[in-house]
């Protein structure tokens, strides 16, 4: 004999008790439950078809949401805010039958709907498959409760046994019949089978069958876990296990308003791998005469993941049925237990996180990945220049692990570096330097007091005393030869190549600790490796050419220990009277990096060519005064890569001197820019278009300017005296826009050494 299976309804009775609503009439009830934590990911969205976007701008979150009680624990609002309700997929719906007496399901009841038992149509007599159905498709009327997948259509599939849908136990099913049901449903393109249905015994081997085929096409099938509060849910749904069902089955538990399992519901028990809850408990929906009351069962989460399943069907086209089973599990919300546990099962349904990008992402029409978060961080040259045109410049696609399609905003993804406050850079503590001197070689090593725990150095030989022979770490150290009458050379090592040329030409070392001199540096952090050159002595002019290798520095200095950097250069200084004259060309390569910034695959990810011109002219007054201006103009182009077509940057920097050196005293002022970026920004060839069909992309050029609004202008005072046998030096700065970045605050301050000559 065929199984004669129950309606799963009544909350916490037994499976097959009929609907008992815990109100009545309309409008008097005003559910509210908490909503999980909002989904926040910046300037990620989903992109469905074009056809169905929210190009309106719908406002979803109106009071017809917030009083479909179900829509709301599911978090549904992210997937609705992106157009995706449902159109155009078929759910259907085994059970009942369905009244529509309000038109909320108009124009979207399937034409294939039909009653399996008889010819009674499918008119609802009980309210049970009404009351299930507008849970998961109940149009959005603005009249006080909307379906999951509103915009649904419904296959309906009346199969309730004649006549016992009046008995106290509820309406009953015939296997045989649910069995030629699921075939209705597979044979007429539906994309979601719910069964609200429960009996303590197993399906017979024609109802397994069906489903099963169901199953190999694609088709989601979704049934109740019943009602009995049992451990394991009820035997029907247990089909879920059986052979050949390829994860397609669902099994549904109902949680309550507060997200704890509903006292009724059937646990997950031994079959948590089939197994999500949702809200099951006091849901707001209609029944047949289309009188709104609050419904408890598992019949009732059971149409919410159903809808849910819909919703991402149509927003995701590209998805088969078992990777939305999979997106459901896997974006719940975790309950119980930690991961897949006996209650709970998979956890709690999260529409709104299913509809984030799940697993790798990569650029649309190409293996490049793309992070959510962080696809680079500029560079303080760049400023505050991601801040400006970051949520307006590099809209692109990019597709997920499941090959979903969503829009970004690539430049909202660059982060900036950290504040700087290179007074702390400046201030070395513990320095030792011994200068040693032979013939025409000199040796010249700073060190500096190690950290506990580090090996100790013998630094005998470096000609400091005994009582120096601590643990001690180098700083940085150089070589100076004189080759021949003319030419002189230095090997740095820890040093710049820009400090050495200054040194070797004889030009005075100022006595300032924030405001740089634009050849100082690259215009960008390093930790200078080893730097080399040469100056030879024309007669009418000097020559100096110097090279540096180094490492790039930055917020995360493990991951930049690849980023390498090297330079070359050639300058000519010649002096006229009391007029000093140099300038000078200069080439840098940086391996990852584009004048400091590192960028991720999507922007290139390589580095960068910059060549510069220098020019600086010093004026000896008289008394002692001196006036200096240095200025730096430079050209940069960064590799190709990703989705850069072409980048090129303009820099510039610049200071101006006013230094007073007295008999047993020294003075200076010193205004100065650090390397900007002046103009330019990357040219742009961005995924815009995404056919789910084919597969097509579209690309659009666009221009994403690294020019920042903000400008760094640093002041800097010093004064030092003689004192002691030593030196004893005050500074006071003030960095305007530091980094670059026009709502940074100033930064300033002042510090005071003495420097002793041992």
């Amino acid at each position: 004999m065929p199984l004669i299976l129950l309606a799963a309804c009544g909350g916490g009775g037994g499976v097959g008790s009929t609907p008992t609503p815990t109100s009545s009439g309309t409008g008097s009830i005003s559910p509210n439950p908490p909503s999980p934590p909002p989904i926040e990911i910046a300037s990620i969205s989903a992109m469905p078809p074009v056809a169905t976007t929210n190009s309106a701008g719908v406002n979803y979150d109106d009071a017809e949401y917030r009083l479909s009680n179900v829509d709301v624990a599911a978090n549904a609002l992210a997937a609705y805010n992106t157009g995706a309700t449902g159109a155009g997929v078929k759910i259907a719906i085994i059970d009942s039958g369905l009244s529509d007496p309000a038109a909320v399901f108009a124009g979207r009841i399937d034409p294939a709907s039909t009653d399996l038992v008889s010819n009674r149509g499918i008119t609802d007599t009980d309210g049970h498959g009404t009351s299930v159905s507008a849970i998961a498709a109940a149009g959005r009327d603005g009249k006080d409760m909307m379906g999951v997948a509103f915009n649904a259509t419904v296959l309906v599939a009346r199969t309730d046994t004649i006549g016992s849908c009046g008995s106290s136990t509820g309406c009953q099913h015939n296997d045989d019949v649910l069995a030629r049901g699921v075939d209705l449903a597979r044979q007429n393109g539906a994309r979601v089978i719910n069964m609200s249905l429960g009996g303590s015994e197993a399906a017979t081997s024609g109802l397994v069958t069906a489903v099963r085929a169901a199953a190999a096409a694609g088709i989601i099938v979704v049934i109740s876990a019943g009602n009995d509060g049992g451990a394991n849910p009820d035997a029907f749904s247990q089909i879920a296990a059986a052979n050949g069902m390829n994860g397609m089955v669902v099994i549904a538990g109902s949680h309550d308003a507060g997200y704890n399992m509903s006292s009724f519901s059937d646990r997950a028990g031994t079959y948590g791998p089939y197994y999500l809850t949702a809200m099951g408990e006091a849901v707001r929906s209609i029944n047949q005469n289309a009188g709104h009351f609050l419904f408890s069962g598992t019949s009732y989460s059971a149409p919410a993941i159903a809808g849910a399943a819909a919703v991402l069907a149509q927003a995701f086209p590209n998805l088969t049925g078992k990777q939305i089973v999979d997106l459901l599990f896997s974006t719940a919300t975790d309950a119980g237990a930690a991961g897949v546990d006996g209650i709970f099962g998979h956890g709690i349904l999260n529409l709104g996180k299913a509809f984030q990008p799940q697993g790798g992402t990569n650029l649309a029409g190409s293996t490049i990945a793309v992070s959510l978060t962080g696809n680079g961080t500029t560079s303080a040259a760049m400023g505050d220049a991601t801040a400006q045109t970051g949520m307006s410049a590099g809209k692109m696609v990019i597709l997920d692990g499941y090959g979903r399609a969503y829009t970004m905003n690539l430049g909202s993804t660059l982060g900036r570096p950290s504040a700087v406050r290179p007074l702390i850079a400046s201030l070395m503590g513990d320095v030792h330097t011994t200068d040693l001197s032979r013939g025409p070689i000199a040796v010249s090593l700073n060190v500096a007091q190690g950290r506990i725990g580090e090996p100790a150095a013998d630094i005998r030989r470096l000609g400091l005393s005994s009582g120096d022979a601590r643990m001690v770490r180098m700083l940085s150290g150089r070589v100076m030869a004189r080759i021949g009458r003319n030419t002189l050379a230095v090997l740095g090592m820890a040093e710049g190549a820009g400090r050495l040329s200054a040194m070797i030409a004889g030009q005075a070392e100022a006595p300032f600790l924030v405001a740089r001199e634009p050849d100082e540096t690259p215009g960008f952090a390093v930790r200078h490796g080893v730097a080399f050159a040469i100056r030879h002595d024309l007669g009418f002019a000097a020559v100096t050419v110097a090279s540096e290798r180094g490492v790039v520095s930055g917020p995360v200095a493990d991951s930049l220990s690849d980023a390498g950097y090297s330079s070359a250069s050639a300058r000519f200084d010649r002096r006229l009277g009391g007029v000093s004259l140099s300038g000078g060309i200069a080439v840098i390569r940086e391996d990852a990096s584009v004048l400091g910034a590192r960028f991720g695959a999507a922007l290139g990810g390589g580095g960068a060519n910059t060549k510069i011109i220098d020019a600086r002219v010093a004026w000896q007054i008289s008394n002692g005064w001196s006036l200096a201006g240095a200025v730096r103009q430079g050209w940069t182009r960064a590799d190709a890569g990703g989705t850069l077509v072409n980048g090129k940057l303009l820099t510039s920097a610049f200071a101006f001197d006013l230094v007073k050196a007295g008999h047993g005293y020294r003075f200076g002022l010193r205004v100065a820019q650090p390397m900007r970026v002046a103009s330019g920004g990357y040219d742009l060839s961005l995924p815009s278009s995404y056919d789910y069909a084919t597969g097509t992309v579209g690309y659009d050029r666009q221009y994403l300017s690294l020019r920042p609004k903000g400008r760094e202008l640093d002041l800097e005072a010093a004064y030092g005296a003689r004192l002691a046998g030593g030196w004893i030096d005050a500074n006071l700065f003030l960095r305007r826009e530091p980094g670059n970045v026009a709502a940074a605050p100033v930064d300033h301050g002042m510090a005071v050494r003495y420097a002793l000559a041992l």
